[in-house]
């Protein structure tokens, strides 16, 4: 899922939002990206090939708008395909707060759309997770305010509507339904 194909989803994705946080306050940046690459998904061999899209606008308060497609196919070593997509908004709803005495950064996201889709290539859907979430990030504060966020603290989700069965697994369902699938014989 997200959490096997998202390091080359989220590493695209945050390369577009650091390119664009130089980008004028009102500035909207449009990336389209595709790559193929070995892969290993929940402990099977294979191939993924991912595209998309991610357009990201600098609202110029602190806080971005974006919307983002993606699209994975993992097609494994013995010829079994699986494809991970997502589609949708995603807004920071303030700038990051930085808590000085806590030592942290804490940033707010909401995503809507279809926050994950997991299917057999060509077939059933195996998982589904679609309305809004809204994410609290919470890093370390580096001591800069003009680039305040450190290393990863902790998540934690806040207004969840719509089927999220992935997210409130903490990605741990992706394979409990996957692997089976691409090991059967």
């Amino acid at each position: 899922m997200r959490k096997n194909l998202l390091p080359l989803a989220i590493a695209t994705m945050l390369a577009c939002v650091t390119a664009a946080t130089g980008l004028a306050a009102g500035s909207t940046q449009v990336e389209h990206f595709s790559d193929t690459f070995p892969a290993n998904e929940c402990g099977v061999s294979g191939t993924v090939a991912a595209h998309g899209t991610s357009v990201f606008r600098d609202t110029g308060n602190g806080t971005y708008v974006a919307n983002y497609t993606f699209f994975g196919v993992f097609t494994a070593d013995n010829g079994k395909s699986a494809t991970v997509s997502w589609a949708g908004p995603e807004k920071q709803t303030s700038p990051p707060m930085i808590d000085e005495q806590a030592g942290t950064v804490t940033i707010t996201t909401t995503s809507g759309g279809l926050f994950q889709k997991l299917s057999v290539t060509h077939g059933p859907t195996l998982i589904r997770d679609a309305g809004t979430v809204s994410i609290v990030d919470v890093y370390q504060y580096t001591g800069n305010p003009n680039d305040p966020v450190g290393d990863f603290n902790s998540e934690t989700l806040a207004g969840l509507h719509g089927p999220h069965p992935e997210l409130l697994s903490g990605f741990s369902l992706f394979c409990d339904v996957l692997g089976p699938y691409l090991q059967a014989p």
